[in-house]
């Protein structure tokens, strides 16, 4: 494939998407007599670009059309119908996408998880808040339990119901799951995890809990469960507040793509939902890659900051030939340096 010169957001989506595709060894083409005029892998990034622009397949072919970076990084000869991605997501396998979900925190190398556990919904019709209230109309939900590394912000594992149910029975299974994926050191989660059950058989995989008790005013030789009492003692409400991050996740996905979904079936719509975790990822990895970067630089002395900031700046004025400048900005570095001293 070739690589644009240009490394757009876009582009970095399509190669951190490429890169996680490569590491599940999903196959380029699922059916040896396919046309193989686009491969599996195209398919996926394509619908993962899609749930992140937050747009209908008609649109994004559309859109597709002016996006030459990502054309020429992903090969793509030439533009497929709306319909070919139509009936690729139709088509994907649940395993496929969740497997690709998984992958993102051994691809970020997260050694040990912090996971926090928290559910939502996503609603079914596009009907404003003022019609649904006019009418008398009940609104629908798809709902969701995920389970996520609150350090990274990234999601591991998820769990998707078609009907109104409530978050605890899915605590222990994602967490068997993502345990299986990388090691769990805590789980955090809210009162609608407080189950004694849930300590109990967190704790026989080897994992520390964190659930707030409901009914804080019932006093402690009261309250039921030794692991609820332990709660009740001694709560660690500086950790506890880690999980506020799950509440972060669904924010951002909600508000960089959509809150809706546009799927009838409930194949398509779990594809949608995973898809859309999988591009939130993705966004979040990018994001985590300029942290890291501001982390690095912070970490050193200020000599050397300033160094390292000068031979950054260097490489960028010689990427885009603007080497003229290079005097300009030693005069302002210098400057910045004994503004700071």
């Amino acid at each position: 494939m070739a690589i644009h010169s240009m490394k757009s957001f876009y582009v970095k989506m399509c190669r951190t998407l490429l890169r996680i595709i490569t590491r599940c060894r999903i196959p380029r083409f699922l059916f040896p007599k396919s046309n193989h005029i686009y491969s599996v892998w195209q398919h996926l990034v394509l619908l993962a670009l899609r749930q992140y622009e937050s747009k209908s397949y008609r649109r994004f072919a559309d859109l597709l059309q002016e996006c030459t970076g990502i054309q020429e990084y992903l090969g793509l000869e030439t533009i497929p119908h709306y319909t070919t991605l139509q009936k690729a997501a139709a088509r994907l396998e649940g395993t496929i996408l969740h497997k690709m979900l998984s992958e993102f925190v051994l691809y970020k190398k997260v050694r040990l998880v912090l996971a926090g556990i928290d559910g939502t919904g996503f609603s079914y019709s596009t009907a404003s808040y003022y019609y649904t209230k006019r009418i008398n109309l009940r609104r629908k939900f798809l709902k969701i339990v995920l389970c996520a590394d609150m350090n990274s912000q990234l999601v591991c594992t998820v769990a998707i119901h078609h009907d109104m149910a409530h978050d605890n029975p899915d605590f222990l299974p994602l967490l068997e799951q993502t345990n299986q994926i990388v090691p769990v050191d805590i789980a955090l989660g809210d009162m609608g995890f407080d189950d004694e059950n849930n300590h109990v058989g967190a704790k026989k995989i080897g994992i520390h809990t964190v659930i707030p008790t409901r009914y804080a005013d019932v006093p402690i030789w009261r309250t039921g469960g030794i692991h609820r009492k332990e709660m009740k003692r001694n709560f660690p409400i500086n950790l506890y507040h880690q999980r506020n991050k799950s509440e972060t996740i669904y924010f951002v996905t909600k508000q960089l793509m959509s809150d809706e979904i546009t799927s009838r079936n409930y194949t398509t719509q779990d594809n949608e939902i995973l898809l859309r975790l999988i591009a939130y990822n993705v966004y979040r990895i990018i994001k985590l890659e300029f942290v890291i970067l501001i982390w690095f630089l912070q970490g050193l002395s200020c000599s050397v900051f300033f160094s390292t900031l000068q031979h950054i700046f260097l490489l960028i004025l010689d990427r885009f030939n603007l080497k003229k400048y290079a005097s300009c900005l030693n005069i302002v570095i210098m400057s910045l340096g004994i503004c700071i001293h």
